[in-house]
């Protein structure tokens, strides 16, 4: 039902989960190349360090800082525009 050709290169913010599970399922494109939730209790000893990047970078996990963010940049993300201030 889907077409897993189409929008690839911006598969991670472009496509529904519904057709990013799909087209891993059936043809194994946009799979993650981690999952971020399996061993996140010990993530600091268990984690390689290409783990900890990848999860850091896409998922927001295993993150090595120790400060909290200024801001969330994901909350109100879809009517950024309007909802955030300045």
């Amino acid at each position: 039902p889907y077409d897993c050709n189409a929008g690839v290169v911006n598969w991670e913010q472009g496509w529904s989960d519904a057709k990013k599970s799909w087209c891993c399922e059936k043809t194994g494109t946009a799979c993650d190349p981690f999952d971020c939730n399996a061993g996140l209790a010990n993530w600091e000893a268990g984690w390689s360090l290409q783990k900890k990047s990848w999860c850091c970078a896409h998922k927001n996990q295993g993150c090595t800082t120790t400060t909290s963010l200024p801001y969330d940049c994901n909350a109100g993300v879809v009517n950024w525009e309007q909802g955030w201030s300045d």
